[in-house]
């Protein structure tokens, strides 16, 4: 099903635009600026309107028969197709979002989450040995494991490009050291 077309909010105005206008044809570059598309969609419209190839073989269309058939665009059913398609998203999102959230399990919670969170590279838990080549994390229980685990990888995320250049680089010194 197509999405609403981006420039249906500019049809009202379009219209009344070239309903001002005294001239007879309409062509592309005209349309495109009247309704703010590219060359591609002004061409289908124009085509979907009833024009023709005109001198130069410039694709034209009749005012009058541009207006009515912007009219029946803007009075189709896309706009509620759309509404709809926007709704059944919504309540597909909402239903998954509870599981989602139910599968998450906390690996800390308080000042040992803000500090996992704000880890960077040069400051990684002291359990922590990362080298060029390997990675060595020491932890005496689950919980231990899971949030220098957690803190590698918000060091990664905060730190990406310092984590990118010191794996490439030939230094081996872990950045905790």
């Amino acid at each position: 099903m197509p999405a609403k077309p981006s420039y249906s909010h500019r049809l009202t105005a379009a219209i009344a635009l070239l309903e001002q206008s005294e001239e007879l044809w309409v062509d592309r570059l005209q349309l495109e600026e009247v309704l703010g598309v590219s060359k591609t969609v002004a061409w289908r419209i124009l085509k979907q309107c009833g024009a023709q190839y005109g001198p130069g073989k410039a694709l034209v269309c009749l005012r009058p028969a541009l207006i009515e058939g912007l009219k029946a665009i803007l009075a189709s059913d896309i706009h509620s197709v759309e509404i709809e398609r926007h709704t059944r998203l919504e309540q597909f999102l909402s239903g998954v979002r509870p599981s989602v959230i139910a599968g998450l399990k906390p690996v800390a919670s308080g000042e040992a989450a803000l500090a996992m969170v704000s880890t960077t590279f040069s400051k990684l838990p002291p359990n922590v040995v990362l080298t060029r080549t390997s990675l060595h994390i020491d932890f005496p229980d689950a919980e231990s494991f899971l949030q220098s685990l957690g803190a590698v990888i918000y060091a990664l995320h905060n730190d990406y490009e310092e984590v990118h250049a010191f794996l490439n680089s030939q230094t081996s010194i872990s950045p905790a050291i």
